[in-house]
């Protein structure tokens, strides 16, 4: 590759990652229905043309923009599961990873709730039901990766039986409400994650 087609192709990753962090910022504080294609035109600093050069529609920028995110914190998720570790360990380690992200992306994943509803089907949404399935599945996908820590946890004796479908999405409502209800304080993530983890296997009861 010349010096010439190098910098062009730079060029291209600039303006695509530049459309991009506009639109992140922008459906982070408006959502997915108010934000409009002409505001990411205007904070890019670019034209309506080069935009939809990259995407054909604003539902495939919001939807490129979640599964950016989302990757590498899936892949982080799947790094944890993979450890040699105590299942219970592991539920740490997630629930302070899945802290991280949304407190990094509380706006983006507010964003994303309202569109598909905290995933209950019969609230209104402004996606298809398809669109709405294919969001879903990126969120039901983490959530499944800590479903399958506590399978193990069950398998190995460490956990008692329980319904781990519905054990994992109470944990994780756990952690949604820390983060949008700003419930943080004044706790580092470590110790928030230490918390919840500690309620969620061992309870508040004497015993």
């Amino acid at each position: 590759m010349n010096t010439f087609d190098e910098l062009n192709k730079n060029e291209t990753k600039s303006k695509r990652q530049q459309i991009l962090d506009a639109s992140y910022n922008i459906f982070s504080r408006k959502g997915f229905y108010k934000t409009t294609v002409d505001e990411i035109i205007a904070v890019a600093d670019t034209g309506k043309g080069t935009v939809y050069n990259y995407f054909v529609n604003k539902e495939q920028l919001f939807y490129t923009i979640v599964k950016e995110k989302h990757e590498p914190f899936n892949n982080k998720l799947k790094t944890i599961y993979a450890k040699e570790l105590t299942a219970a360990e592991k539920v740490n380690l997630m629930v302070k990873a899945f802290l991280e992200f949304y407190d990094d992306n509380i706006g983006l994943w507010r964003a994303l709730m309202h569109e598909i509803r905290a995933m209950s089907p019969d609230g209104y949404s402004d996606f298809d039901e398809n669109q709405v399935k294919k969001y879903r599945q990126i969120v039901l996908d983490e959530f499944g990766i800590l479903e399958d820590v506590l399978k193990e946890g069950i398998a190995n004796g460490e956990f008692k039986e329980c319904l781990t479908t519905q054990a994992s999405y109470g944990l994780l409502s756990a952690v949604i409400v820390m983060s949008m209800q700003d419930l943080i304080q004044e706790r580092t993530l470590e110790e928030t994650a230490d918390v919840i983890t500690n309620i969620f296997l061992y309870g508040l009861a004497n015993r």
